[in-house]
């Protein structure tokens, strides 16, 4: 069951991988979102269902790195979530407030350190571990309560989004907080007492079923984002119908490098303006296309999770 929720999860975020890529390339802004599933990608691919885990941890010495590395992947994605719905329209990835996922990684790293004995490669070295190991317990918990905070953080975010992708993102990140949870009260029953087997199973179907709300967010985000964007494309081509219909030529506030709604905005004006100037008033279509722009133009600024 574990593999395969890992598998589908994987397999959706590569999909949301693939299907922006190239909206990430036009797009400075839309990369952070793309650059939160690519490292999400990459960190389920350290799980060992896809490359063996042996192979993947073995290249980094044989003792366990590979966890280190698969949480640190886990936490910049979930954070990049964050941003995704915070972050400024005018956000580049290299803008972002980097302090907080640095500190987290830190700590992440320094408990890891600290654990003298890791043994050998194992997909369940904390779980395991946590019995013999006070160390180990402790960097599992660290871990979790860290990534638990950001799903708290990434279910507040969500509210920018709209309203399919908001259930999605916050049913997600509820789930993840949910398996944080669990496994901190797993790995403490385990390490001072008799773990519950019920309470073991817990972690993986809710932190991966989590992910796959994420995903889910993702994929209707991305949707929406892509409807919202041929809306815009086919007012554009009706104003410069009418344009072309008005004979006008010369958009002086036309702006050569702007964004889509800057180049429709400049139509709209520019169609209005020529029409006063050359006391030739708009139909009623033309007006009621000019009305259809401004609704488009102003509408509410939700949907950041694209």
């Amino acid at each position: 069951m574990t593999v395969l929720l890992i598998d589908a999860a994987l397999v959706g975020l590569l999909t949301v991988v693939v299907a922006r890529a190239t909206l990430a390339f036009r797009q400075p802004r839309a990369r952070i979102a793309w650059l939160a599933a690519f490292l999400g990608s990459l960190a389920l691919l350290t799980q060992g269902t896809v490359i063996p885990l042996e192979y993947l941890d073995g290249l980094l010495g044989g003792s366990n790195v590979l966890k280190l590395v698969q949480n640190v992947l886990t936490m910049i994605a979930l954070w990049l979530g964050i941003q995704v719905g915070t972050a400024p329209a005018q956000a580049r990835i290299r803008t972002l407030p980097w302090g907080p996922p640095t500190i987290l990684a830190g700590v992440f790293t320094l408990a890891f350190v600290l654990i003298p004995e890791r043994g050998a490669t194992s997909f369940q070295f904390v779980e395991v571990g946590a019995d013999a190991s006070m160390s180990i317990w402790l960097y599992g918990v660290v871990h979790m309560v860290g990534i638990a905070l950001i799903g708290l953080l990434l279910f507040r975010s969500a509210r920018a989004a709209w309203p399919t992708p908001k259930r999605f993102f916050r049913v997600g990140a509820i789930a993840i907080v949910i398996a944080c949870a669990t496994e901190v009260v797993d790995l403490t029953l385990t390490r001072f007492g008799d773990p519950i087997p019920t309470v073991t199973a817990l972690f993986d179907p809710f932190f991966y079923l989590g992910v796959l709300g994420l995903v889910g967010g993702a994929m209707a985000a991305w949707g929406a984002t892509r409807r919202v964007r041929l809306r815009g494309e086919k007012l554009q081509a009706r104003l410069e119908a009418v344009a072309q219909g008005r004979d006008i030529t010369d958009f002086a506030v036309m702006p050569a490098q702007g964004s889509a709604e800057d180049r429709l905005y400049s139509l709209r004006v520019g169609i209005e303006d020529n029409a006063i100037a050359r006391s030739e008033p708009l139909g009623n279509e033309e007006r009621a296309l000019l009305s259809q722009v401004d609704a488009y133009l102003t509408r509410p600024a939700t949907g950041a999770h694209t």
